[in-house]
């Protein structure tokens, strides 16, 4: 089971890496042919179909991720495949009368001096359909422990879609920009119409669990949109029109370049947990949980916070200087990425606990935040008000849910290690910060500013026994079943950070 988990969190880890730089690089395409204006138009576009698509799932995904692994683990596949079934036809329904909407109604939602106008519409409503069926189709995968496939098929929409949207932005701007977002979803979705055409049944008392932990993820995952999703999009657009929220998006995909590889990482959690659970092993799974905090925050915390520290000179290098007003609200957005995704492993160990409940009643507390702040503060201090309370309402969100682990799941948190790689972390994004200041040629500061944070993370990190011994040995175990060539680079990696008797 490790050796499979290992697998899935090394194709997770790729996929994610896909995904994340498809959107980083797409952006970067959109962002040189359109200028800020463009720019917001399509970033508001993709925000809303977004949120269209979270509306749409009726908690379709989590269940797929949740229940194929455990009825898999059970010695009953013809169920899962089954399961499968039934939620991927009532998925291609709601992706029907998803689409038909925008496409009857969407028109009905512009007003004088929107940002989206006429056709645009017809082309989200298209976007709507094909990311949510490719989204059903990658769940799906996942579920089945499909991992290599799910990551071969994120990597060729990679591919696809910056070739596509290259070519639709040369010839139609963003209209032909959202074509391209179109056809790099096309792929994932033969694998949802393959396990779609099975016999659909789920028994009775299955049905049942199901349909509760169905629906608490569909209302959480709509009050997380809230809070999780860029919704401060819309009060940006609303108050402070469209450059507002290209200069947003733009800090926004820094971000989420920052934290999706890591994150990513935790992408076999879930089907882990749950095929624990199916074979009683409550215990393996909280050991699971100390160990993979710990990793994600050894990876996220100086990905975020080194990132932030060289974004003055990297954001205008890469998006060209008329965005060099987003690098403010970028280094916030960027480092408080580290706060809000480092709350992920305990998000997958509430799922596999059955507890979504929990997930919904914590979204309401954020949604409602999330409403306050941008009713309050959006239109009063803009951007940056809005990035400074994006991250407060992420911290609170993670407390909280540390606070729920630990009490009603009797699974302690390891604070005194994220303490010390916050500290080690912080460290070296500081020697990164004072290089970029210090050299004033983007191309000699930014691998020197990396390579020297990199240097003194590995260093306090050693230093402090930021990783405990036995996260060193699963780690080692882990990647002895990794492919040979990913081994080697790995273990003198835990060499550098803990002596080799760990």
């Amino acid at each position: 089971m490790s050796g499979r988990f290992a697998r899935n969190s090394a194709y997770g880890t790729l996929a994610g890496l896909g995904t994340a730089l498809g959107s980083f690089l797409s952006m970067v395409i959109v962002a040189r042919m359109l200028g800020p204006a463009g720019t917001g138009t399509v970033a508001y576009a993709l925000w809303i179909v977004t949120l269209a698509a979270t509306f749409a799932d009726i908690g379709l995904t989590q269940t797929l991720a949740r229940y194929v692994p455990e009825l898999t683990a059970a010695g009953d596949g013809d169920a899962a495949a089954a399961m499968a079934a039934t939620l991927l036809r009532i998925g291609a329904l709601a992706a029907i009368f998803g689409s038909a909407a925008f496409v009857l109604g969407g028109f009905a939602a512009v007003r004088e001096g929107a940002i989206l106008q006429g056709s645009d519409w017809w082309w989200v409503g298209l976007l709507f359909l094909l990311q949510f069926a490719s989204a059903l189709g990658l769940a799906t995968l996942r579920g089945f422990q499909r991992f290599d496939i799910a990551a071969k098929l994120t990597l060729g929409s990679l591919a696809l879609q910056l070739t596509a949207v290259t070519i639709g932005g040369l010839l139609h701007g963003v209209p032909g920009i959202l074509a391209g977002y179109c056809a790099g979803s096309l792929l994932p979705i033969g694998a949802a119409l393959i396990h779609a055409a099975g016999r659909p049944r789920i028994a009775a008392d299955l049905r049942r669990r199901i349909l509760r932990f169905a629906v608490y993820s569909w209302a959480g995952a709509l009050t997380l949109s809230l809070v999780w999703s860029r919704v401060e999009i819309y009060f940006l657009e609303r108050y402070w029109g469209g450059e507002a929220v290209a200069l947003f998006t733009i800090g926004f995909t820094f971000s989420n370049l920052a934290s999706q590889g890591p994150l990513l990482l935790t992408g076999g959690l879930l089907p882990y947990f749950a095929a624990s659970r199916g074979r009683s092993g409550i215990g393996q799974m909280h050991e699971v949980y100390a160990t993979a905090t710990r990793v994600m925050a050894f990876l996220l915390f100086p990905a975020c916070f080194g990132l932030a520290a060289i974004l003055p000179a990297l954001l205008p290098l890469v998006y060209g200087p008329s965005f060099a007003e987003a690098v403010p609200v970028g280094c916030i957005l960027v480092a408080g990425a580290a706060i809000g995704a480092s709350g992920a492993v305990g998000s997958h160990l509430i799922y596999a606990h059955e507890r979504s409940d929990f997930i919904f009643l914590s979204g309401a507390v954020g949604a409602a935040l999330t409403l306050a702040a941008g009713f309050l503060v959006t239109p009063v201090f803009g951007m940056i008000g809005a990035a400074l309370a994006r991250v407060a309402i992420h911290a609170f969100m993670v407390a909280y849910g540390t606070w729920f682990v630990s009490r009603r799941l009797n699974c302690p948190t390891p604070l005194a290690s994220l303490a010390k790689l916050l500290l080690a972390a912080t460290l070296a994004s500081l020697v990164a910060f004072a290089i970029v200041r210090t050299v004033h040629a983007p191309l000699v500061a930014l691998p020197l500013a990396i390579a020297a944070a990199a240097i003194v993370y590995a260093a306090s990190v050693r230093t402090l026994q930021a990783l405990p011994a036995q996260d060193v040995v699963r780690l080692r175990t882990l990647a002895g079943r990794l492919p040979r060539p990913a081994r080697g680079p790995i273990d003198g990696l835990l060499a550098l950070l803990a002596p080799r008797t760990a």
